[in-house]
């Protein structure tokens, strides 16, 4: 409950503070709304499959993929400085 719960404030708060930066002009919709509906689906989906996956598998999919993120972490940060 108490998720549940904190989620909701972080949306409510997420979409007051989205609202002024489009008000104001800061958001490029041509940019967000790609990222918006790639969330949506995202999230969709990861809950289906959440409840059908096994929780050793979905611990090695993160695992694979936050190696590989700090991996181009570690490499776009040498190649930067050379």
């Amino acid at each position: 409950m108490s998720t549940a719960t904190s989620n909701f404030i972080i949306g409510i708060t997420a979409a007051a503070s989205a609202s002024v930066y489009f008000a104001k002009g800061y958001v490029e919709p041509g940019l967000t709304m790609p990222v918006m509906l790639g969330a949506l689906t995202g999230s969709f989906s990861g809950a289906k499959i959440m409840v059908a996956a096994k929780s050793r598998m979905l611990r090695i999919v993160f695992s694979v993929a936050i190696f590989g993120l700090g991996m181009e972490i570690i490499y776009s940060g040498v190649s930067g400085r050379l």
